[in-house]
């Protein structure tokens, strides 16, 4: 007779299966003899009791925690693959918070009927949805039915047409046209314009799916600048500030600044440096020898922070259009802020040589860079110099003599720059030690002229000046971190969880057959990933492990509970360092001020309750800003590009999914598709524990990271699209001596289920 399963037995067994799971199902699969199923009946009961498990009889049980089958979602946004993203709701509430499970939409598309219902939702839709489980947290959603509200807006430019005004989408996600009923007159021909959906209807290329009200006009869709215009209105950014907040802003006065309740900083040589085009600086840095003879060889480094609270006060105009805002939006032609330019470019900006109001700290480090000591203060202080990275890397490089006379920083080279150098040498020393997790992404540049065309792309060269900023702006972070944790003040931490464990298997399945392994008996810490990417970086595979590695991460957020900060491998990390574009290093400002008493405008008791609300909200605005960014070079780009059609490019493969294969360019960094109807008759399926696209028939291998070979077929910058067609198909490997097996459908992201097959529809 079988011993009947242990709590976790039954557990792990309910949390594998896709919906909920009856006595009978669990009976069976413990093989559960007839005479103890009693005894189960019992130990079913007595972990529902516990709370561990949740369900009535009939209907089956789940894990506590996990969604039914079958619930009301609301959609939240888009996620950084621009996919469709919600949250649950229950009891009209919908459910976030660090634990809520994360949604992902699959959008119509394949084979088979359309449901028209899926087809309209966006974000801020409340919808019935169907669940299918991935993993922890985790769930695929197809739309059952919208329930409610508005039909949801669409952006996209009017074309004039015999039978009237239609809006052609510029989101690549919104497969169908519509037709302008209302709010067209007038318009001339490529107006962008905001449109509210009124009707759905058939389904057809030039039928379109319903009609649409024409509620905001944008200009010429062939106007300078048209692009950034287009990411801005898609993701319902804000841009002019309301005229409170304007109003706010010029009454800000530094001389109502009481300096006496100040430290003096100005006599200290801080330097900013920052990308030459920079027009905030919101931080200074300042190095000199620790002249402690307890500390021989140790160092003195200051970090100073534009003071942005002395001038938005808690629930101000300006401060509740920050919160609204959270963080500022950077495109290739422009800066969308998250402050008035009055605060950002002025007050709040330290400007060189002149005084300006800080939160600094003093931090003290030993020969080896480890952290002795620090503390904050509130001061005035006076900025030396501005540098931009290449003019400070310069001084770097050089000796005092060796400069020429009218060189940048000249002056300051060897009593601030070098002894700058030297400290961050000494802090490289303890980084090593420390060993965050090595990211192998380089970020691409976009110049542009100002008629809104690239005039240059480039990848610029990492300087170890990117890096002394960097290494010195986290230890600054970690300072604000440890103190309000001593002082048991509230705050706003930046967390970055480890990956999940079905992900680093995942890995390691996917890495296994490109003769890489990934030691699973050894603790999920950075060094893991970062001796593979050693091992990996002279191979023929390095881009493939290393695109693999970044996609296994987690995504990091904001919370007011701390989980450390894994990537950076660090126990307590928040953001204090760039007030004047993230609204969470301002909250991090406002609780030192609270916990160190240092004036009368710190974190008020009502922002403390707010504060899970206030991490929720600036999570999303910095992935909407991400989106935004993302999607305003793709269409540069794909303008950029569009004369080379036909032109041949290396790339690799950056994605898979049913659409058919994502390519990145070597030379821009562009992204484009090639789609699966451009990969032969058979058809192939996603294996998400491979990262693949694999042919049904041939076995061939589509790899994410792979080097390809691919011809431009078309571009298409409203949409900011590249179509591709694959160069050398046959020169890809193939799955030997066997076929591939039909298996349960998934989604694009790893998910540890097997291959799905998908059919041959034409993406454009």
């Amino acid at each position: 007779m079988a011993d009947l399963p242990s709590r976790d037995d039954i557990l792990k067994f309910i949390a594998d299966q896709p919906g909920k799971v009856g006595k009978r199902e669990i009976a069976r699969a413990f093989r559960v003899s007839a005479s103890e199923r009693i005894a189960l009946k019992k130990l079913l009961r007595e972990m529902t009791a516990e709370g561990l498990l949740e369900g009535a009889r009939k209907s089956g049980m789940r894990v506590q925690g996990d969604l039914p089958n079958v619930c009301v979602i609301r959609v939240t946004g888009r996620d950084s693959e621009n996919n469709l993203v919600a949250r649950a709701v229950r009891e009209g509430d919908v459910l976030d918070g660090e634990d809520a499970a994360e949604i992902t939409i699959i959008e119509p598309g394949g084979r088979g009927r359309v449901n028209r219902s899926a087809q309209l939702v966006s974000p801020g839709d409340t919808a019935l949805a169907r669940l299918a489980r991935l993993a922890k947290n985790r769930y695929e959603a197809r739309i059952i039915r919208k329930l409610g509200g508005s039909l949801g807006t669409v952006i996209g430019v009017i074309r004039h047409r015999p039978d009237g005004p239609w809006v052609v989408p510029v989101n690549r996600q919104e497969r169908y046209e519509f037709r302008a009923r209302e709010g067209a007159e007038g318009l001339e021909e490529d107006t962008l314009v905001k449109a509210e959906k009124i009707s759905a209807g058939r389904t057809g290329t030039r039928s379109g799916v319903g009609s649409v009200k024409i509620i905001e006009t944008f200009g010429s869709a062939n106007a300078p600048h048209a692009y950034s215009i287009i990411a801005i209105a898609e993701q319902g950014l804000p841009t002019d500030f309301p005229d409170d907040v304007l109003t706010q802003a010029d009454k800000a006065d530094p001389n109502d600044i009481d300096a006496n309740a100040r430290t003096d900083l100005r006599d200290i040589a801080f330097v900013t440096i920052d990308p030459a085009d920079a027009r905030d600086h919101d931080d200074a840095v300042f190095a000199e020898p620790d002249p402690a003879p307890d500390n021989a060889g140790g160092h003195i480094v200051w970090v100073a922070i534009a003071d942005v609270a002395v001038y938005v006060r808690p629930d101000s105009p300006m401060d509740k259009e920050a919160r609204k805002r959270g963080n500022s939006v950077y495109m290739p032609d422009r800066v969308v802020p998250m402050l008035p330019e009055r605060l950002s470019t002025d007050l709040c900006s330290l400007r060189e040589h002149e005084e300006r109001p800080c939160m600094a700290v003093r931090m003290r480090f030993d020969a080896y860079g480890k952290k002795l000591g620090h503390k904050f203060v509130r001061g005035t202080m006076r900025s030396a110099a501005k540098l931009s990275y290449q003019e400070a890397q310069r001084v770097f490089d050089s000796t005092p003599e060796s400069l020429p006379e009218d060189a940048p920083g000249k002056a300051l080279a060897e009593n601030v720059l070098h002894p700058l150098w030297d400290a961050y040498q000494a802090m490289a020393q303890a980084r090593e030690t420390r060993a965050p997790l090595i990211i192998d992404k380089p970020e691409r540049r976009i110049e542009m002229d100002d008629k809104g065309r690239i005039t240059r792309i480039y990848v610029p060269a990492r300087l170890e000046a990117h890096k002394l900023i960097e290494e010195m702006m986290i230890a600054a972070n970690v300072c604000a971190a440890e103190t309000l944790e001593q002082r048991q003040t509230p705050l706003l931490f930046r967390v970055h969880d480890a990956p999940p464990p079905d992900r680093v298997h995942a890995l390691a399945d996917f890495i296994r057959p490109l003769g890489a392994r990934i030691d699973l008996g050894q603790p999920v810490v950075p060094a893991l990933f970062n001796r593979l990417m050693v091992k990996a970086r002279e191979g023929e595979h390095y881009p493939t492990i290393s695109e693999a590695v970044l996609r296994t991460q987690s995504q990091a957020i904001y919370t007011p509970e701390n989980i450390g900060h894994f990537g950076l491998n660090l126990g307590r990390y928040a953001h204090f360092t760039s007030p004047i574009r993230r609204y969470a290093d301002l909250i991090v400002h406002r609780a030192l001020i609270r916990a160190l008493k240092l004036g009368n405008d710190g974190l008020t008791d009502s922002e403390i309750e707010k504060l899970p609300t206030v991490a929720e909200a600036v999570s999303v605005t910095e992935r909407r800003a991400m989106i935004a960014e993302r999607t305003a070079a793709d269409r540069y780009l794909s303008a950029y590009m569009s004369d080379r059609i036909g032109d041949r490019f290396a790339g690799q493969i950056s994605g898979v999914s049913r659409a058919g294969l994502f390519i990145k360019l070597n030379e821009t960094g562009a992204d484009g598709l090639v789609p699966i109807s451009r990969l032969g008759a058979e058809r192939f399926f996603v294996d998400d524990d491979k990262m693949s696209l694999v042919g049904g028939t041939t076995g061939t291998v589509f790899r994410i990271g792979q080097p390809v070979e691919v011809s431009l077929v078309e571009a298409t910058p409203l949409q900011g699209g590249l179509l591709f067609s694959l160069e050398d198909y046959a020169s890809f490997p193939s799955v030997k001596g066997r076929r591939v097996r039909r298996g349960p459908k998934t989604s694009r992201r790893p998910t540890g289920r097997k291959a799905r097959p998908m059919g041959r529809r034409r993406t454009k």
